[in-house]
């Protein structure tokens, strides 16, 4: 059963999706591009983005046919950044970056109502406590913690070009394989994931946890960024 829902989820956007964007790159002639776009790439994204609205609940951002227009044009100008050579689906390329975006909007839209509306403190507290607001609480924050994640991948990647030792380097691509494929993983904890980079890199414990640590100083780094709103 489980089976078969994933291949129903995303069908709509198969190989024949991502040919049609590889496609559409290397059209010089702009007609094209737009019969390309139109027919074979827009009903993918759009189903893509309407999934992806039902899945986090994104309707409550407001005017959900906008928030697919503006979407779709973000989508389409990403489309060039996509790189089919390097052995990435196009699928899970542009799930994320969609999801990135609607992120995005959601921390607009949290600050809009911050500057907006002015909660009296005895009131706040009082619906704190209630089951809605620690429903939509709890909510917000996977919202961050999706977007922090996200964020984190992509830093992680432009610290290829800082690290010289083949320790390092390797630490470091198990560290983002382990990121990419969270499926990989079955068992969430210290011991655990050091079990996992040393099957990976097929280094010894000392040296999974020395090269571990120049990796976490830098998170650190890049976490109080996160939080201080700089990222």
């Amino acid at each position: 059963m489980k089976t078969k829902k994933k291949q129903k989820s995303n069908n709509y956007f198969d190989k024949s999706a991502q040919d049609a964007i590889l496609k559409f790159q290397h059209e010089p002639d702009l007609k094209k591009k737009k019969q390309i776009f139109v027919n074979e790439i827009q009903p993918a994204f759009s189903k893509l983005i309407e999934n992806i609205i039902f899945v986090y609940k994104f309707h409550t951002l407001g005017n959900v046919n906008i928030l697919k227009n503006d979407c779709l044009s973000f989508l389409f100008e990403n489309i060039y950044k996509f790189d089919g050579d390097k052995g990435h689906k196009a699928f899970s390329y542009f799930n994320v970056i969609a999801k990135h975006w609607f992120i995005q909007q959601v921390k607009t839209y949290k600050k809009k109502n911050r500057s907006d509306i002015q909660f009296d403190k005895t009131l706040l507290s009082k619906l704190e406590k209630s089951e809605n607001v620690a429903v939509v609480t709890s909510y917000e924050n996977d919202l961050i913690r999706t977007e922090f994640l996200l964020l984190l991948k992509d830093e992680i990647k432009k610290w290829r070009d800082r690290f010289d030792k083949q320790q390092e380097r390797v630490v470091l691509e198990a560290v983002i394989l382990l990121l990419e494929n969270p499926d990989l993983v079955s068992i969430y904890n210290k011991k655990g994931i050091y079990l996992y980079i040393r099957e990976i890199t097929g280094l010894n414990t000392k040296q999974v946890v020395t090269n571990l640590s120049k990796l976490r100083k830098k998170y650190n780094i890049f976490k109080k960024k996160y939080l201080a709103g700089e990222v």
